[in-house]
């Protein structure tokens, strides 16, 4: 088993290293800034892959899951995280880059410096990468609303999707071409989001981001992502009744999706109905879909303070909600939003009000396992 895992990444890494040429030489055009680095070169010297491959991707791969863990930039320069990263996970996947206003800083200009050196370090380990969302309504540089109109929306969207997704074209595992596009509150009869993309274009925005990014990369895999579809609540069924609503509109049109990509950010509290979670991952499955999760953590906020009950708690709500979704077989990725406590968006977004530091994902901030990994453990392989 380890010794084919480790033969599937050096296939992967020479199939990079023979596409990055054509994707760095469609990358040069008029107007694309690189950033002080540039594109990753071909040569990038191979790092000896961890001997001990007894991390979690192990554990999936044997389910036949693809499991990764998310890593943003400051992870970089963090050694012991990147350590812990190519023993644990089998995917790159980033956390906070790739939105408009990093890639894209003026109305003709690019910049994917962090995203080339994310990749860099993806391809230097033998991981593959996954992309990142290519439409969202949020994270819009200060130039958007100045200069983009219903006249010209549909082509800053295009031209945006060919310059990023064609720069890596068959290189990564996946894309968002649109992300988070349900918001029900905002009262509409159809539950989309009143964003700026569709007040600028409509509910057509949703088809044309995925059909603009299978025009540049046919063979790319495209993914509706989506947050807040798991729990048992109100909201929730609202939720994934509008989600489902979509994706049915979407394939009724013919338009090139392939998943749906549930968040999962959820508490240690959140109710799971395992019977309603099968239900809509069969609706979901029914319209020829896969169903990834995406961005997987579990909040800790209204724990005990003591570390072993929070613990403990975190790593029942991760194996609880595991384990309802992977009894589907339409679920075929597993992705960890982070490895370690020490870096993790929840100790900003979601902060304990007793001031301590969250304990949220499957290692803590000295890198090592806690019982939400041995719960991620156990639900891939059934335990």
């Amino acid at each position: 088993m380890e010794m084919h895992a480790e033969l599937d990444r050096r296939a992967f890494i020479r199939q990079l290293a023979v596409l990055a040429g054509g994707a760095a030489t469609a990358a040069c055009s008029a107007g694309v800034v690189t950033g002080p680095r540039g594109f990753p070169p071909d040569t990038t010297p191979p790092v000896t892959p961890p001997t001990s491959l007894d991390g979690m991707f192990v554990s999936a791969r044997a389910r036949g899951l693809t499991f990764g863990c998310g890593l943003n930039y400051a992870g970089l320069s963090d050694a012991a995280l990147l350590a812990a990263h190519t023993r644990e996970s089998g995917m790159v996947v980033p956390i906070a880059q790739g939105a408009w206003n990093q890639t894209h800083p003026g109305p003709s200009t690019w910049n994917f410096s962090v995203m080339d050196d994310l990749w860099s370090w993806a391809q230097s380990v033998h991981l593959p990468m996954r992309g990142t969302h290519l439409v969202w309504h949020q994270a819009l540089p200060a130039w958007f609303s100045a200069n983009v109109t219903s006249a010209n929306a549909s082509q800053y969207m295009r031209d945006h999707i060919q310059a990023f997704l064609g720069r890596y074209k068959g290189l990564f595992h996946s894309w968002n071409p649109v992300n988070e596009a349900v918001l029900p509150s905002d009262g509409r009869p159809d539950g989309l989001r009143n964003s700026p993309w569709l007040q600028l274009m409509g509910p057509q925005y949703i088809p044309q981001a995925f059909n603009f990014a299978a025009q540049v990369d046919p063979s790319a895999t495209l993914v509706y992502n989506e947050f807040g579809i798991e729990e048992d609540t109100p909201l929730a069924d609202r939720k994934r009744q509008f989600t489902l609503q979509l994706l049915q509109s979407l394939v009724q049109q013919g338009v090139p999706i392939h998943a749906l990509g549930m968040q999962s950010h959820i508490a240690a509290n959140s109710a799971i109905d395992a019977s309603k979670l099968t239900a809509f991952l069969d609706a979901v499955a029914a319209l020829g879909l896969r169903i990834f999760i995406t961005e997987l953590d579990v909040k800790d906020q209204t724990l005990p303070a003591n570390i072993a009950a929070r613990d403990a708690g975190v790593a029942a709500m991760y194996h609880t909600y595991l384990s309802a979704m992977l009894a589907h077989p339409a679920v075929s990725v597993v992705i960890t939003w982070g490895l370690s406590d020490r870096l993790t968006w929840l100790t900003n977004q979601a902060p304990r009000p007793d001031g301590l530091p969250v304990r949220v994902l499957p290692l803590d901030d000295q890198l090592q396992r806690k019982p939400a990994w041995t719960a991620i453990v156990n639900s891939f392989t059934g335990r």
